[in-house]
């Protein structure tokens, strides 16, 4: 279906006071719609992913790439259950850790994720007269641990029972209007749970009945609902794990410099536009203002540069839009001048940004793609 087509549904749906059917198959819609496909250089339109959560096993960090152990759902064959799945992030995906925006190597093996996933954009095509093979799907969007994600819907658990002995924590699922889940969980804890109280830590023995706690699990389906790894028994101890991921994530950042795709070249003024990604912390967004000097390394959709301590242009930042957010967008945009428009300041392709009085620095040789 074209643009054109969708944007009229929304319109006559915005007339009418009646929600459009979106033009393609969504996560419990219609299963007859084709799943949306990727293009280059385009972000995906909201609720167009399809909800894949399983175990991280595997990760190749500077490419951020790397293979969960999808959940056990009523859509696989029993002979299917807990295989592999390689995938892919893209250049605008990004993750939550802990309530706070994240990299890969920041999460833990054996994480419970929730995963936000496209088709893989280069899978062979139907042949003439044949049905298409089945999406598969392997680029992500977003991926979360089981505390981010029950954070963001504004859910959590109220303990019922623990016992230590037995090994089992009795929890009911609450969600951000105080409605329970018709029955409790049973999930499995141990010496090797982590129990986070106030600024620093505690035991089982601090977990107690009534209070309202986050979780992050692992093997979950593979071995029952799942097995705890960490348990936040206070509002202290889920603000003192966020505060620090926010740290981590900004020094990275700063390390590194923000993502985003050109979007506008002109040759003659000499100057260039980004539109930053999403999923990083909005306080990094205060760093850009006009007058204020930045430089750009040319990356790949892996986001890895270069050698950006050589390769970087300067100049001066012309104008910062700040315009709405989408899904991998961060709506902001960045125009500047460099001293020279390198081959890589082309529309479509990846830039990363230090601006102001972030140091561009050298990286270690495993994440650079020169030499």
């Amino acid at each position: 279906m074209s643009r054109l087509i969708a944007l009229s549904l929304i319109l006559t749906a915005s007339h009418t006071g009646l929600a459009a059917e979106p033009p393609f198959r969504t996560d419990g819609g219609d299963e007859k719609l084709p799943w949306f496909q990727l293009r280059p250089a385009e972000f995906p339109p909201e609720g167009s992913w399809h909800a894949v959560s399983g175990e991280l096993i595997a990760i190749d960090h500077v490419n951020r790439t790397g293979t969960i152990r999808p959940d056990r759902d009523d859509t696989q064959r029993r002979g299917d259950w807990d295989i592999a799945r390689p995938f892919v992030l893209l250049p605008f995906g990004s993750l939550s850790y802990h309530g706070a925006p994240a990299e890969l190597r920041d999460v833990p093996i054996g994480t419970h994720l929730h995963g936000r996933f496209y088709a893989d954009p280069l899978q062979a095509p139907a042949k003439k007269g044949q049905q298409p093979p089945p999406a598969t799907f392997t680029r992500v969007l977003k991926f979360e641990d089981d505390f981010s994600h029950n954070a963001r819907l504004g859910r959590a658990w109220r303990v019922d029972a623990v016992q230590p002995d037995a090994g089992t924590l009795t929890v009911t699922g609450v969600d951000k209007d105080g409605k329970a889940d018709a029955k409790p969980t049973v999930f499995k804890v141990g010496p090797v749970t982590r129990v986070w109280k106030g600024k620093g830590f505690g035991t089982l023995a601090d977990v107690e009945a009534g209070q309202t706690v986050q979780l992050n699990l692992t093997v979950c389906t593979l071995k029952g609902p799942g097995r705890v790894t960490d348990v936040w028994i206070d509002a202290d101890s889920r603000a003192a794990a966020t505060a620090r991921q926010v740290e981590v994530h900004r020094l990275y950042q700063r390390e590194h410099g923000l993502a985003g795709w050109v979007t506008a070249v002109d040759n003659k003024k000499g100057t260039v536009e980004v539109l930053v990604f999403g999923g990083f912390d909005p306080k990094l967004v205060d760093s850009f203002a006009v007058g204020v000097p930045v430089a750009a390394a040319v990356a790949e959709d892996s986001l890895r540069t270069w050698d950006q301590i050589n390769d970087v242009k300067r100049g001066p930042i012309l104008a910062v839009d700040r315009g709405a957010a989408g899904p991998g967008s961060s709506g902001v945009r960045v125009q500047f001048k460099p001293s020279n428009l390198l081959e890589g300041y082309r529309p479509g392709r990846v830039v990363r940004l230090f601006p102001g009085d972030w140091k561009v620095d050298d990286l270690p040789r495993e994440e650079r793609l020169y030499p």
